[in-house]
């Protein structure tokens, strides 16, 4: 589907070639890539450097005047299309309007997501239902949409961008988001398992804290506030996020770690 060198693909290999030049690293010569939570964070980022590697880029998030902000970033070809992913006529109306300008779509990159804070007494059922409709259902439902019209050409690729608290429970007081991305991995799983011989991918990407406004803007942002300070400084930075993430897309593995600190964190805590 597209080139690109792979270290974490192979056996024994975890986050190796993270940081080389993303030019020698991948081709997305004339691919197509629907984006989604591209109007900051991570997903700004996955945006910018698809373009940089040749990539068609559609771009969805609620906020338009962020969203042309990442498309006037971007080098090549991109289709703005801002709305509320959780709305089941925007998610129909991205893939419509995919293959209406481009015909295909080759690559999904589930990147919108929310967090929340807080002991777990104090969140409402409210709150935990609006965290698992962005973070889950949003994914599970643009996927179902997407899908289809990847296994009319048999071929594809779905990137979920899920976190290490999808693995472990990485922190606490935050144990809606722990369980909203450890069914972002399962669902990868399960998906994985059903689409296998398909040419059809999944990755469940890793994340470990990355400096966003993911925690200025997520219910439950001032108690964390405190918490975020401390660890600033050992943060990853979105660019690096993605550079991981783009130079591991033709990972033979399911779970990919964009960089060395989600991978450390999960072989330190995995049997607790």
């Amino acid at each position: 589907m597209f080139s690109a060198f792979n270290g974490i693909g192979q056996k024994g290999a975890c986050c190796e070639g993270l940081e080389k030049d993303l030019i020698t690293m991948v081709n997305l010569n004339g691919q197509v890539v629907l984006v989604t939570g591209a109007s900051s964070g991570i997903g700004k980022a996955l945006a910018g450097m698809c373009s940089e590697a040749g990539a068609k880029v559609a771009l969805t998030a609620r906020r338009p005047d962020r969203l042309e902000e990442t498309a006037a970033g971007c080098s090549g070809e991109t289709l703005v299309l801002p709305g509320d992913l959780v709305a089941e006529d925007h998610r129909k109306a991205l893939a419509d309007q995919c293959i209406k300008r481009w015909g295909r779509i080759d690559i999904l990159i589930n990147s919108a997501g929310l967090g929340m804070y807080g002991d777990f007494l104090s969140s409402t059922e409210a709150l935990w239902r609006r965290l698992f409709e962005i973070n889950l259902f949003s994914t599970v439902f643009l996927t179902r949409e997407v899908l289809p019209h990847m296994q009319d050409r048999n071929q594809g690729l779905i990137v979920n961008i899920a976190s290490i608290g999808g693995l472990i429970a990485h922190s606490g007081n935050v144990t809606p988001y722990v369980a909203s991305k450890h069914a972002v991995v399962g669902f990868s799983r399960g998906l994985a398992m059903d689409l296998k011989g398909s040419g059809i991918r999944v990755l469940a990407v890793c994340p470990h804290l990355t400096s966003t406004e993911f925690f200025e803007v997520s219910p439950g942002a001032e108690e964390m506030a405190p918490e975020v300070e401390k660890y600033k400084t050992f943060m990853d930075s979105p660019k690096a996020v993605a550079r991981g993430i783009i130079n591991q897309l033709d990972s033979e593995r399911l779970v990919v770690f964009p960089t060395e600190k989600p991978a450390t964190a999960y072989e330190k805590q995995r049997d607790l």
